[in-house]
């Protein structure tokens, strides 16, 4: 019995382990190269849906996890580089381009809509940052491998999806809708992080039918902006204020998020992009960050609730009484 404990204990630590250290070489990277945009926030979510969940958080596999990641993080330098309409403009474009390639990738993967939207917001240009995604990205496949192989972990069968109905389409108008009026107040009153790309996967995420993490509120909010307080505390305390190098922040931060998670029983992927996110916000930002994800959180939280659960669970009711009457 003693024995067993102690497997299962290793199965949840080395997932856990692997995640940090790939943290860490990110991070590290970064620094001796002199290259922020190796830093990719997204990777941390990757980990957590992937890596970290007893079971898939997504229903993808490795190749097109791998295909989506890269094509939207060089998308995302593309707008940016050659578009030159101005942040919002490039954001909204964007944000509609992962939605449309949301409902006809066949997976339910929508961490891709932060590869695509974190370089618009950031006015990334260099072809650095999604060379650093395909890397990362191709990191945690290769680590859910040898999960996989080793026992850690059980492989959930990948069937393709598509999310192209009349109503997906209508969810998709919905979410830009909403996007669009948050993102203009956002920007122009200086609080960008309201929408900041994680959100935007977690809004993806929370709006879509039978998503349970939107039917607790509190608590999801909760866990997301403690995240985002754990990624500026660290930054600030250890780099800031104590000098440190950013990767003993980034670690840091990382293995308090993942104790987070790990007690609070959510394993929500875009909050291990929230925590790692902080480590690349302008450091005028830092203290105002937390503030701004909470008010985010509760905005997606709250638009998911009124305009999509209520209708979606409507329709599902619905459909219901007509297969009993069938």
């Amino acid at each position: 019995m003693k024995m067993n404990i102690s497997d299962l204990k290793l199965k949840e630590l080395i997932p856990s382990v692997c995640t940090v250290l790939l943290v860490a070489l990110m991070t590290l990277s970064s620094e001796m190269l002199h290259e922020k945009e190796i830093i990719f926030p997204e990777i941390t979510a990757l980990a957590v849906g992937y890596m970290m969940a007893p079971k898939r958080s997504w229903k993808v596999n490795g190749r097109r996890m791998l295909m989506l990641i890269t094509s939207c993080a060089l998308a995302g330098v593309g707008i940016v580089r050659y578009s030159g309409l101005g942040v919002y403009t490039e954001m909204m474009i964007a944000f509609s381009l992962a939605q449309i390639l949301f409902m006809y990738s066949g997976t339910t993967f929508a961490p891709f809509v932060s590869a695509i939207v974190l370089p618009v917001m950031l006015q990334t240009e260099s072809l650095i940052y999604p060379a650093a995604a395909f890397v990362l990205t191709l990191l945690v496949i290769l680590f859910h491998k040898w999960f996989l192989v080793n026992g850690l972990r059980e492989d959930d069968e990948y069937v393709p999806v598509m999310l192209n109905s009349k109503d997906d389409w209508i969810d998709a108008v919905l979410r830009i809708i909403c996007v669009a009026v948050i993102a203009f107040a956002a920007i122009k009153s200086g609080f960008k992080f309201i929408v900041a790309p994680p959100l935007l996967v977690a809004f993806t995420e929370f709006s879509r039918p039978r998503n349970k993490t939107r039917n607790k509120p509190v608590k999801t909010i909760a866990v997301i902006t403690l995240c985002s307080v754990i990624g500026a505390l660290s930054r600030y305390m250890l780099s800031v204020k104590m000098e440190m190098p950013l990767t003993v922040s980034a670690i840091a931060a990382t293995c308090i998020m993942l104790a987070v998670i790990y007690f609070s029983g959510m394993y929500m992927p875009p909050v291990g992009a929230i925590t790692m996110l902080a480590m690349i916000i302008p450091e005028e930002s830092i203290f105002s960050y937390p503030v701004q994800i909470f008010v985010g959180s509760c905005l997606i939280v709250l638009l998911s609730r009124i305009l999509f659960m209520k209708r979606q669970d409507r329709k599902m009711y619905d459909k219901e009484h007509e297969l009993e009457a069938i």
